[in-house]
């Protein structure tokens, strides 16, 4: 049985990132959302928790984000009650993931390497 619980998570837990990414930039009038993503949301097994992680264009707007979302949280509540099919909405929690960001830091320090270190393998097979 537990493996049909996992299931329905995970539906909540894609129907919620459709239904925020679209509530952030449709449904929140007063506010610019515009540089605001939604990369996953991850929902907890007994969907009383749907953690939430958010990703900017630059990354000195994070904090930014992150405000934006917390103090409209209850506004998205309301919407994402009226989307899902489900008794029980999850508690909202905002995180800001810096994994995009890593990972473009990583090209770029590869490619500074490169640069400088003319012994370093062009990538050939």
């Amino acid at each position: 049985m537990g493996h049909r619980d996992f299931k329905r998570s995970d539906r909540v837990a894609a129907q919620m990132r459709r239904t925020l990414a679209t509530a952030i930039h449709q449904d929140l009038p007063d506010e610019d959302t515009s540089f605001i993503a939604i990369s996953d949301v991850e929902v907890t097994r007994d969907l009383s928790i749907a953690t939430v992680y958010i990703n900017t264009l630059d990354p000195s707007q994070e904090k930014l984000a992150l405000e934006t979302l917390r103090l409209n949280e209850k506004q998205l509540r309301r919407i994402m009650a009226s989307q899902l099919n489900s008794r029980k909405v999850p508690e909202l929690r905002f995180k800001y993931d810096a994994s995009l960001e890593y990972g473009r830091k990583l090209e770029d320090l590869i490619q500074q390497a490169r640069a400088t270190d003319p012994n370093l393998p062009d990538d050939e097979s």
